[in-house]
């Protein structure tokens, strides 16, 4: 496990081999992906994390094991938000941000008795900047989807900046697994599907 104030070297290594926008054809998601990965689309305001108040689309997609206790790609997934106006990002707004959407999101989507719910602890997200686009963190949460159990998710984020379009867009790419496990080959894959001015 990451210590969640210390991201590892290895990390830094890694966004330098994340592309940002990459020109792709499909405008159905504009996450480029494989076809076995699915995809969502959910419009902001975000039911489950209204705090987060930006106008904008988040597209997700989600490898073929995301459901999947065991499975290699287990919860390892990205999604990109789709912005009209310039994110404010900071390590401490990303922790903030990201500990409103997995309460809500895992909240909303628990199936245990409302008496229990309020025992499930609250997420808790750590991120440190490591440039002026990229950021690398934590984030601890219960997995009200398939094993209803705490988990601790790697998350790399960048900002990219998409000026001829007057978009702004933050891809963060997810996995419990370590940052040198072989899923985030697959994930850093995963490209913005628009032509980009930055």
């Amino acid at each position: 496990m990451i210590n969640p104030k210390t991201i590892p070297f290895f990390i830094i290594i890694t966004l330098l081999f994340i592309g940002g926008c990459k020109k792709e054809e499909s405008s159905i998601n504009y996450l480029s992906a494989p076809d076995n990965w699915r995809k969502e689309t959910i419009e902001f305001p975000l039911s489950f994390a209204p705090s987060i108040n930006y106008k904008g689309t988040e597209y997700v997609r989600f490898a073929p094991g995301w459901g999947k206790e065991g499975a290699e790609d287990y919860f390892s997934y990205a999604f990109l938000w789709y912005l009209d106006e310039k994110p404010t990002l900071s390590s401490n707004i990303l922790e903030s941000q990201l500990e409103d959407y997995f309460n809500g999101l895992m909240l909303g989507n628990t199936t245990i008795p409302s008496d229990t719910s309020s025992k499930i602890k609250k997420t808790k997200a750590f991120f440190e900047k490591i440039d002026n686009v990229s950021y690398a963190g934590q984030v601890i949460t219960y997995d009200a989807f398939t094993t209803k159990k705490e988990i601790t998710l790697n998350i790399i984020a960048n900002y990219i900046p998409c000026n001829n379009l007057d978009k702004h867009l933050v891809i963060f790419r997810i996995s419990p697994k370590e940052i040198d496990h072989l899923i985030w080959n697959k994930l850093n894959e995963i490209q913005v599907s628009l032509d980009c001015e930055k």
